[in-house]
């Protein structure tokens, strides 16, 4: 039975008067209620018992805690001259800035530009206050920009800049080729027009072609590059990027310079780090309070391009082909060569130029000169002379043009040579007939003194001569005769 059970049983008991029957039941239910009342009550006891352990357990954890807290709130009583010398040490800490960059990728095509985007602010988010600090930016490959709005500090060669970030943290940079040197954002612009253009009929833009093919061979790539050939003949901005950037690339030798592998692409991975400082003094001792660092790709591919595009030149070799037969027979004619090809290029870019150059070299190999002596020297010197312009790499054909020059001189002065040889011969031959000639006069003076003798000895004969010895006479004219027939026979000879 219950307490509650007990309470309710007793309830029922209640009401008696004086002198009412109390029957067995209800007795009896007197007792069971007193009984569990009694049960209860022992019960309480043994619980009070098990409360009371629990309260001197409880005590004795208690004073135990109590005794450690005591021990531990000793050094919490330092913590305040602790907590000022911490935040005395970390102050300097605590004016770093925190320094994000972002690009909005990660791979490029050269031509492009890769947007940088660096943001500052205190370390716990809050915008950096005025005077807004400064961004020392260097990258590894590549030039680089500010966007237009910003202060900017530049250095010549355009891979290093100091920048201010503005009213909202941040500086914006753009990150460039290597080969793009003195290009004006203007004409970098336009020319990254060019990979927007379609690449034939591929349906794709240049830019989605060059970014996707695995190789420079790929037919939708060739596409391409004839879309690019288009407009580099059409578009003067076009033509001057294309050039500016081949001349860096090749370090200014263009003839020759241009030289790709066949079947890969070349990359260019740049990393640009960002150094964020409080001003922009050199003398400043302030240190650097924020750094970060990102890397880009750049894929190479406008030498790929030009190298196709200058070994294009069919109709201009067949065009060159006429004009050499019809002048190889001029003195002139490496003068001539070049004086066309300054005009033909002036309009059509270095590479147009050096297309030009290529067409006129194949045309004077292959035009037969015929037998004429005159034909086929001339033909050796335009070769020669375009052997030399292609072995300098040089663009200006005053290089072929002094070769023409030099061999004009070289062969008027063989002319001379060989005139001055066959006049030598002559005197050399002269000399050996006045040679032979003045030993024939030896001998005539000679003999003409031995007729001088002989005369003499005849004048002595006559001389002699005597009236009253002609009887003589016969035999002294004897001898007379036989001398003047030697002397005759001395003079045949």
């Amino acid at each position: 039975m219950t307490l509650q059970d007990a309470r309710e049983l007793a309830a029922t008991l209640d009401g008696k008067a004086a002198g009412h029957l109390i029957r067995a039941e209800d007795w009896n239910a007197l007792v069971s209620v007193l009984a569990a009342y009694g049960n209860s009550l022992d019960a309480l006891s043994t619980d009070l018992a098990v409360l009371q352990s629990a309260v001197d357990t409880l005590e004795t954890n208690t004073e135990a805690a109590i005794s450690a807290l005591d021990a531990r709130i000793d050094p919490l009583e330092a913590l305040p001259a602790l907590v000022q010398k911490l935040d005395a040490e970390t102050a300097p800490l605590r004016q770093n800035y925190l320094l994000r960059v972002s690009t909005a990728q990660e791979h490029y095509l050269v031509g492009q530009a890769a947007e940088l985007v660096f943001t500052a602010t205190t370390l716990d988010g809050k915008p950096l206050p005025d005077p807004k600090p400064w961004l020392d930016v260097v990258a590894t490959w590549g030039r680089l920009r500010a966007a237009p709005g910003f202060v900017v500090r530049e250095n010549a060669e355009e891979n290093a800049l100091a920048v201010q970030f503005n009213n909202a943290g941040q500086v914006r940079l753009q990150l460039r080729s290597q080969f793009t040197k003195g290009l004006t954002p203007s004409v970098e612009g336009s020319f990254a027009g060019v990979l927007q253009a379609q690449a034939g009929s591929s349906g794709k833009t240049v830019m989605k072609v060059l970014q996707e093919a695995a190789s420079p061979q790929d037919p939708e790539v060739q596409m391409a590059f004839r879309s690019i050939s288009t407009m580099y003949d059409a578009n003067a901005t076009v033509r001057g990027y294309a050039d500016r950037y081949i001349e860096q690339y090749t370090g200014g030798r263009v003839i020759g310079g241009i030289i790709r592998p066949p079947g890969e692409w070349e990359h260019y991975r740049a990393t640009v780090m960002a150094f964020a400082k409080p001003d922009s003094v050199a003398t400043s001792p302030d240190p650097t309070r924020g750094v970060a660092t990102v890397q880009v790709n750049f894929r190479e591919w406008i030498p790929n391009w030009s190298h196709d595009h200058v070994d294009v030149f069919e109709e201009a070799e067949l065009d060159w082909g006429r004009i050499l037969n019809e002048n190889l027979h001029v003195p002139d004619l490496v003068h001539r060569m070049v004086s066309e090809l300054d005009k033909r290029a002036n309009q059509r870019g270095v590479l147009g130029r050096i297309r030009e150059m290529k067409a006129l070299d194949k045309a004077a190999t292959v035009i037969n000169p015929g037998t004429d002596p005159a034909r086929q020297n001339a033909r050796a010197m335009m070769m020669g002379a375009m052997q030399m312009q292609f072995a300098t790499g040089a663009l200006d054909s005053g290089v072929a043009a002094g070769y023409g020059q030099q061999a004009t001189v070289t062969q008027q002065v063989g002319q001379t040579a060989k005139s001055a040889q066959n006049i030598a011969q002559d005197a050399a031959g002269a000399k050996q007939a006045v040679s032979v000639l003045e030993s024939r006069v030896l001998a005539a003076e000679k003999t003409g003194k031995e007729i001088s003798a002989g005369l003499r000895a005849l004048g002595d004969g006559i001389n002699k001569i005597d009236v009253v010895q002609v009887a003589d006479l016969g035999s002294r004219l004897q001898a007379i005769n036989t001398s003047l027939n030697g002397l005759a026979t001395r003079i045949n000879r």
